[in-house]
């Protein structure tokens, strides 16, 4: 039997755009109340409140989540879903810019879900936006690649600990999603011919990819369900490449990587 949503007091990271704002959308429609964290707080219908925080400042975050319980309590679900990207050779990232999306993509996520665990009602749910870079990682993407794949572990692990609360986690993992994450992308470049060619394609495919909306269906489902998946590809061919992923060497996954982007 899938849950009915109605009431359902919700907590999300980056609510107010893309992936986000169409999942809160979905959520609303549903009779959910919904908490979002965001760094500009934009204001909208479908928020019971919106909070302005950058999710990397300890002191923020912190003062933000003892708001949300002092106002709700208890929470029923948690979605990590803010994050941005860097787009270049690693040789070229400014430490300052690998420190900002390591927080904001991991850290600021590992730290909200501490804060928040507590808090979480028996039977809830957490789910964290990843993304299928972080099972096939991407040239000119390492950094963000990494903060997904750090997501993913962390997710798994700690739906063994969260077991006895019967709480649920999922990664959710889209593949090319065309929201304004692009344009928002960092580029720190060399200028070199490969890197500029590898950095196109990968904003082609993402300018040309899957609705926001298709994602914001695959959370719904995960948080209807009883018994989610751990990780879940939104989308047939990201579904495929997901099952490729465990049968392929990873040898030969590199390769073929190294073919379609450099």
């Amino acid at each position: 039997m899938k849950a009915n949503l109605k009431g359902k007091v919700v907590v999300i990271t980056g609510g107010d755009g893309g992936i986000g704002f169409a999942t809160c959308k979905r959520l609303f429609e549903e009779g959910a109340k919904i908490f979002n964290i965001s760094k500009d707080g934009k204001q909208d219908k479908v928020f019971a409140k919106s909070f302005k925080c950058d999710i990397s400042n300890d002191e923020m975050l912190e003062k933000t989540v003892k708001e949300i319980v002092a106002e709700v309590g208890k929470i029923d679900f948690l979605l990590c879903n803010a994050g941005f990207g860097i787009g270049g050779k690693v040789e070229n990232a400014s430490i300052k810019n690998i420190d900002a999306i390591l927080n904001v993509n991991l850290i600021a996520h590992v730290k909200l879900t501490r804060l928040l665990a507590e808090h979480i009602n028996e039977g809830g749910r957490i789910v964290y936006t990843g993304s299928l870079a972080s099972i096939i990682p991407l040239p000119y993407q390492a950094c963000y690649s990494a903060s997904k794949a750090g997501i993913e572990s962390f997710s798994r692990a700690i739906a063994t600990e969260l077991r006895d609360r019967k709480i649920k986690t999922t990664v959710v993992m889209p593949g090319d999603i065309k929201t304004g994450f692009t344009d928002a992308r960092i580029k720190e470049s060399d200028g070199s011919e490969s890197e500029k060619r590898g950095i196109e394609k990968m904003e082609k495919a993402e300018r040309t990819g899957k609705d926001p909306d298709t994602v914001a269906r695959v959370f719904l489902k995960v948080l209807k369900k009883k018994n989610p998946p751990l990780r879940v590809a939104v989308g047939g061919s990201s579904k495929l490449i997901a099952f490729l992923t465990r049968i392929v060497p990873t040898k030969l996954l590199n390769f073929l990587v190294r073919k379609i982007y450099v």
